[in-house]
């Protein structure tokens, strides 16, 4: 692991400046992040894209959000890293990560959770864009 990877939910990120989405040819998840002072990462956005460069750019509906924010990175997870969630290692060590998502994506998150068959549980969530 590098000191520029950001770990969460135990899955590794590659930190990138945030206008670089358009370098990123591949499937996979994507995140717009502010680093903070502390080295902490608070994710303003968050999604699963079939083609992370035609989707992480100026003109993605959260874009305006996420700088009004503070946003100066962009983290990636690449679809064909061989990579599952918890398998970071055990001693791993990430910065801590705060979230903020857009009110929209909240209530959005929210009524997917209120609809879920089986008691309730949240369903996941479908952000797949391209």
């Amino acid at each position: 692991m590098q000191d520029s990877d950001v770990i969460i939910d135990g899955v590794a990120f590659m930190s990138l400046y945030h206008h670089d989405g358009r370098f990123v040819r591949g499937d996979g998840l994507f995140a717009f992040a502010r680093r903070d002072a502390d080295g902490g990462r608070t994710i303003l956005h968050f999604e699963l894209a079939r083609d992370i460069h035609r989707v992480a750019r100026p003109d993605h509906p959260r874009w305006a959000y996420a700088v009004s924010l503070g946003m100066n990175e962009l983290l990636v997870h690449l679809a064909g890293s061989q990579q599952r969630p918890g398998e970071t290692g055990v001693h791993a060590v990430s910065p801590p990560i705060r979230w903020a998502l857009h009110p929209d994506e909240i209530a959005a998150d929210d009524n997917a959770a209120d609809e879920a068959p089986g008691g309730g549980l949240p369903a996941a969530p479908s952000r797949v864009a391209g």
